[in-house]
């Protein structure tokens, strides 16, 4: 048998692998917990919710914005929150400050062998009187970076 003919059919062992790989990752998309936790987003919501799974692990990703917030503390963010903050997701935030105030929310569940990822992009009105950024104080770095280049005799 030729080298090529030996690549070949490995190549081909490797890409039946990857399609059962591909096919339990689809398989994960029918399971109930997925459907609760979209389902969890309310009716209004649905069309605007984002889901994809992971091209190389178990994770299935669902994510919504919710925009035009008068604060983080507004009932249609922590409805939703409440959705998610059961013992069996892990919860974290993330706080940002550039323009407008936003908030990403993570929660992540196991299920048998695949994750759960769910996230929910939270931004508050930039004219809101309840909910704004300020500066809270000032942090100088000075930073030394070497230079280097390749050298060759």
């Amino acid at each position: 048998m030729s080298t090529f003919t030996k690549q070949a059919a490995q190549a081909t062992r490797n890409l039946r692998a990857e399609i059962k790989r591909m096919a339990t990752r689809a398989a994960m998309l029918k399971r109930p917990e997925v459907k609760a936790a979209f389902e969890a987003f309310p009716l209004t919501m649905r069309r605007s919710v984002g889901m994809s799974v992971a091209s190389y692990s178990n994770t299935i990703y669902i994510n919504a914005t919710v925009r035009g917030l008068d604060s983080f503390k507004d009932a249609k963010l922590t409805r939703l929150l409440e959705r998610f903050m059961g013992s069996e997701w892990t919860a974290r935030v993330n706080e940002y400050t550039n323009d407008t105030p936003n908030k990403d929310f993570h929660f992540e569940r196991q299920v048998d062998g695949f994750t759960i990822h769910v996230s929910i992009y939270a931004y508050v009105k930039s004219d809101s009187p309840l909910c704004r950024i300020v500066v809270t104080g000032v942090t100088e770095r000075v930073v030394r970076e070497e230079v280097k280049q390749i050298v060759c005799a």
